[in-house]
């Protein structure tokens, strides 16, 4: 399956065919929009008082993280998440035995 861009002009979509298909081939084209350019534009970065760590600064980035509304998730999402942290944990863990039994060797 190829994706293929194109710009509609005057209200037609003209989409060059790729040359893998013969005249007559029936294909699906979905139409999504490509995300604005000018999206960079909206991002808020920090400034350099922001970026600040004496205690006020740590302070309104504590009270900024604690305004976020909770991660909603259901019982069987919390679950894979612990399930995937431990099993991220058990790797890391055997991965720091294999290479302080190499360090020994």
């Amino acid at each position: 399956m190829s994706v293929i861009q194109t710009t509609i002009q005057n209200g037609r979509i003209d989409v060059p065919a790729p040359a893998d298909l013969s005249d007559g081939t029936r294909v699906l084209v979905d139409v999504m929009p490509l995300p604005a350019q000018s999206r960079a534009d909206e991002i808020q970065f920090m400034t350099e008082q922001e970026q600040s760590d004496d205690p006020e600064a740590i302070e309104a980035w504590i009270a900024e993280l604690n305004a976020l509304p909770p991660l909603t998730m259901t019982p069987e999402e919390e679950a894979d998440l612990v399930a995937w942290r431990n099993k991220v944990r058990e790797f890391n863990l055997e991965a720091v035995r294999k290479q302080m039994e190499e360090g020994r060797a």
